[in-house]
């Protein structure tokens, strides 16, 4: 049980928190700014983004209150031909402003920690503690990208393992989020896990925002898949699955929320399989009240990745915890390690990528009203485990505790 309130904040650390968005780390950011009365937030724009209306920037908190924003300077977005080859521009640019910005005086008897999100940003970190800015880096450990085949990115991903490496060696703490993230290292030879000390701290889940909806005859047989609309997420084998069971089960319907380059080929797809209402497009949706009930009113989410060399493979993709939000197993591709660790906990599918497979859990769940109770109660309990402020609050007490 955490000995901290809610409301008192650490006053003894100034925390520095560097990361790139959209990655879904807001809730993060949210705990910092409440748990420590000195929080300072370097976010960076990842140069690839659409959002036009999205900048870099440095916020300041005070006391769990936003104090003061500056807007950073950031490349425009490049083709996709251009973004890998002017990443190292971007970043150097980031980096210049977040030495200049954080170069400040230090208050006296306080000590300074720093967490960045990927080497980038950790990299930042540990320049700042060079120039005794900062006392301690926290390197949180968010994805692995496996060396393309060949052409320039091949290249340019050695040079990012470089700085990899270089944080893995030179952080004070390292925090991985999967199990993946250390198999992809260890694959490419840079990375030894006997060798250091680290803790695997899974991506949380903010309860504040958990919708669970009470099961009913409407949802037992409904299931959902939310992102982008492409054919890398092989929906192909999901419409093949439902034309296969919706005579089983004449309620069977399949919502997909969302917009992507595949859209207009899945509704053609449907038509020409006649799946009728068995199928609902529900387009792009804003995240408010209807939103969250159109999820939570399923059974199953749907999250199929290509078994290949690829990001998937190694990291923890947000689509499954996002799934666990509204109550709902998801049926998950066995690419990512989560799902095997959550197939084993009863809380989710690991399913290979045949419509024999899914279909199969799909008619096995359906079928079996204490299979379902079961799975969902597991899932409760799971998800209170990865609360993320649970999670954090643990760990920085247990940090403050050793740097003092």
């Amino acid at each position: 049980m955490s000995s901290k309130t809610e409301t008192q904040t650490n006053k003894n650390i100034d925390f520095i928190f560097c990361s790139f968005f959209p990655v879904g780390l807001e809730d993060y950011a949210q705990f910092f700014a409440e748990y420590f009365d000195d929080f300072k937030y370097l976010k960076w724009k990842f140069p690839h983004s659409k959002d036009k209306n999205a900048y870099s920037v440095l916020e300041t908190y005070k006391d769990g209150k936003l104090a003061k924003s500056k807007k950073l300077y950031s490349f425009s977005r490049a083709g996709t031909e251009l973004y890998f080859l002017l990443l190292p521009f971007n970043y150097l640019i980031y980096l210049f402003q977040a030495l200049a910005l954080i170069f400040v005086p230090r208050e006296k008897g306080k000590k300074v920690v720093f967490m960045g999100i990927n080497y980038y940003c950790t990299f930042c970190g540990i320049l700042l503690k060079k120039l005794g800015r900062v006392d301690y880096v926290i390197y949180r450990v968010m994805d692995f990208f496996p060396l393309p085949d060949s052409g320039p990115y091949r290249l340019l991903t050695k040079i990012f393992y470089q700085f990899d490496k270089f944080c893995l060696t030179r952080s004070d703490f390292l925090w991985f989020t999967t199990e993946g993230h250390i198999l992809g290292r260890e694959k490419y030879g840079y990375f030894d896990r006997k060798k250091v000390n680290y803790e695997m701290i899974p991506l949380g889940i903010n309860m504040d925002k958990v919708v669970v909806a009470t099961p009913d005859e409407k949802n037992s047989h409904a299931i959902v898949y939310c992102g982008v609309v492409n054919r890398y997420h092989l929906l192909d084998l999901v419409f093949e699955a439902v034309e296969k069971l919706k005579k089983t089960f004449p309620d069977l319907v399949f919502n997909v929320i969302g917009d992507g380059p595949d859209l207009n080929y899945y509704k053609e797809l449907s038509n020409t399989k006649k799946l009728g209402k068995s199928v609902v497009f529900h387009g792009y949706m804003e995240e408010n009240e209807k939103f969250y009930k159109t999820i939570s009113e399923n059974s199953l989410g749907i999250a199929l990745y290509r078994d290949e060399e690829n990001l998937m493979k190694y990291t923890e993709p947000a689509k499954v915890k996002y799934y666990l939000n509204f109550g709902i197993p998801a049926i998950i591709s066995k690419v990512p390690q989560i799902a095997f660790e959550l197939d084993k906990r009863e809380v989710s599918f690991a399913v290979d990528n045949t419509i024999e497979s899914i279909a199969g859990v799909i008619k096995k769940y359906f079928s079996d009203p204490k299979m379902r109770q079961k799975y969902r109660s597991n899932l409760l309990n799971y998800i209170k485990e990865v609360d993320v402020k649970m999670l954090l609050r643990d760990r920085f007490e247990k940090l403050e505790n050793s740097i003092k």
